[in-house]
């Protein structure tokens, strides 16, 4: 028999049910409404496009224009209101000159022996989409010395932005940065973006431009050199030239042919000033990060020709010992100590025989015997029966 409290629960039910209907019907009204104000304002703005009249072209006499004096961040490298490019190939530090970069202007300070164009304490925005902010970035600033309430960024993972988002100039106005760094140039650009056609590149490289001029921000892109290794400092910068176009300075980083631990900063383009000398560094974190280490009037071609000629120039002597190593190996393998007697008896040099030895990818293993010997086997031979089990080793020559 029914009771009255089930019957009481029935009832707050079906109260709740046509609740929730009201409530269904309601967000439907909603829904209807919001979209019929889009469109009334999608229409509202299509009116006032086609309402705007272009502004009238006219002609001005070159006499009653007004001059402007250059304003610079750290001249003749960084204009401040221009772009200024930095291209370089993986791992020769170009994040760790923009941290130093980033420090100088967050407390102040010289950028390696240039003085600032404002000596005091600047803010700076850096958005990388390749490096870590905990890991990475602040590190390398906190190393550097950097003032980090004055640096300012994107979280991990939050990081889609474009050269043209809203966002860009929020932030600027928000911030009003000396110095706006964008790493690397293709993660800003957008996907969709053919890196290689000018006209696509320039549309959107405009708004950054305009932002630079607008608030006198210098902003530094960095972008990455082409994989061929083809090309002049100017042509090996991966993407349109128009890149390359729409900066006024462009500084390029490089390892120092023979001395791989000292890196150079060339100044490669300067539209606006002579161009400055090539700066050489070293990356020391238990001494501030960056290490001034001297300048110099080598462009990086310069340095390629140089490379290049030093390659050239151990060539033969290379290939040399790649021969000799397999001449010594007919069977596929030998002991290591008597290669090298060998190779000193033919005066092959130790540089040429571990560069022949890297070459030819040559394993090392241990022989069975005790004590065991260092024996050296080619990589076709070393997946053989009865071969010695391989281990890594380090062979000093």
């Amino acid at each position: 028999m029914e009771t009255e409290e089930s019957r009481d629960l029935e009832a707050e039910a079906a109260e709740l049910e046509e609740r929730e209907r009201t409530l269904e019907a309601r967000k439907r009204d909603l829904e209807a409404e919001k979209k019929a104000l889009r469109a009334e304002a999608a229409s509202l703005e299509g009116a006032e496009v086609k309402s705007k009249k272009p502004d009238k072209v006219t002609l001005v006499s070159v006499s009653n224009v007004e001059e402007e004096e250059i304003n610079w961040l750290y001249p003749p490298y960084v204009p401040r209101g221009k772009i200024t490019l930095c291209a370089a190939y993986p791992g020769t530090g170009k994040t760790y000159l923009l941290c130093y970069m980033a420090a100088c202007v967050s407390t102040g300070r010289s950028f390696f022996n240039l003085i600032p164009f404002k000596d005091e304490p600047g803010k700076v925005i850096y958005l990388t989409s390749e490096d870590g902010i905990g890991d990475t970035i602040k590190k390398r600033l906190r190393i550097c010395g950097a003032n980090t309430d004055n640096v300012f960024t994107v979280p991990d993972g939050q990081n889609n932005l474009l050269f043209d988002s809203p966002e860009i100039e929020e932030f600027i106005k928000q911030i009003k940065p000396a110095l706006m760094i964008f790493d690397p140039f293709q993660s800003y650009i957008g996907k969709e973006v053919d890196m290689n056609a000018a006209n696509k590149t320039r549309e959107r490289l405009n708004c950054i431009v305009s932002l630079a001029q607008k608030y006198n921000v210098a902003v530094v892109i960095i972008c990455h050199f082409n994989k061929n290794g083809k090309g002049d400092a100017i042509t090996r910068v991966m993407g349109s030239t128009d890149i390359m176009g729409i900066c006024r300075s462009y500084i390029a980083l490089g390892n120092v042919p023979g001395e791989e631990d000292i890196k150079y900063m060339s100044h490669e383009k300067s539209s606006l000033e002579r161009k400055g000398k090539t700066i050489l560094f070293e990356i020391d974190p238990d001494r501030g990060g960056i290490v001034y280490v001297g300048e110099n009037a080598l462009s990086m071609d310069d340095y390629t020709a140089i490379r290049n000629k030093k390659r050239a120039k151990d060539a033969p002597a290379l290939e040399g010992a790649k021969q000799f190593i397999i001449d010594q190996m007919p069977d596929g393998s030998r002991l290591a100590s008597e290669i090298v007697t060998l190779a000193k008896a033919r005066h092959i040099s130790e540089r040429s025989l571990r560069r022949a030895r890297e070459e030819l990818q040559i394993i090392v293993q241990k022989t069975k015997e005790f004590p065991p010997k260092s024996l050296w086997v080619l990589p076709e031979k070393a997946g053989q029966p009865e071969e010695p089990q391989a281990v890594q080793e380090t062979l000093p020559l």
